[in-house]
């Protein structure tokens, strides 16, 4: 749907509902855009329905699927010893919202003394988890040939990223869901997903919006 369209549907939903007096465009455009991230952050991991949620159901992964971006960082890394001795932070992409699936190329020594390379297979950690498994030989970081580091999610941009003793960082990849582009009514700038659910986040708009309007009205 085009700008116009999403407006106009919205306009439609609230009709329905008795509101006849035009609704401002910038308060149109401020309930598509919560409709529109509350869409993506319920079929991304839904508690209300698992089994309509990212990669679950090939619908909702292809409605999803614009939103996906891969990204490779072999340069910036910055050593961080907060949680662990051998920890690094990453700067992710710029637009990161969910990592989908991510490795690590590692620098290490091998079993003679010369420093390979590695892919090492990341396992997402708990952040109160890290202090209690650090020497726990099943889920600690490993510099075996089937390498395992951990990775912590932090605030924005950042990555942590936690290796085992005697290995450097050498890369990280990740594919991830971006963070969408905001609808403008204005400059038309519309919805990224898949249209087949542009009309049913506008609904959703309208329903949020009738929402605050009767909670207004109640104060």
């Amino acid at each position: 749907m085009t700008t116009y369209e999403l407006q106009h549907r919205f306009d439609l939903e609230v009709a329905k509902h008795g509101v006849q007096d035009p609704v401002m465009s910038v308060i149109v455009e401020d309930h598509l855009n919560y409709a529109y991230n509350q869409y993506i952050t319920e079929k991304y991991d839904s508690l209300i329905n698992p089994l309509e949620k990212f990669e679950v159901t090939e619908r909702i992964t292809r409605i999803l699927a614009p939103l996906l971006d891969d990204f490779t960082e072999t340069t910036t890394f910055t050593s961080v010893t907060v949680n662990s001795p051998y920890g690094y932070y990453v700067t992710g992409p710029t637009a990161l919202q969910y990592v989908i699936k991510d490795y690590a190329t590692i620098s290490t020594t091998d079993c003679n003394g010369d420093t390979v390379q590695r892919r090492a297979r990341i396992i997402p950690m708990k952040h109160k988890m890290v202090e209690s498994n650090k020497n726990n030989p099943f889920l600690a970081p490993t510099d075996e040939v089937d390498a395992e580091i951990w990775r912590l999610t932090n605030s924005g941009r950042k990555i942590e990223l936690i290796l085992a003793e005697g290995q450097t960082l050498v890369k990280y990849v990740c594919r991830y869901i971006k963070k969408q582009t905001a609808i403008n009514l204005i400059t038309g700038v519309t919805i990224e997903i898949d249209d087949s659910v542009h009309e049913e986040i506008a609904v959703k708009a309208a329903y949020l919006y009738l929402g605050d309007l009767s909670k207004n009205k109640k104060e």
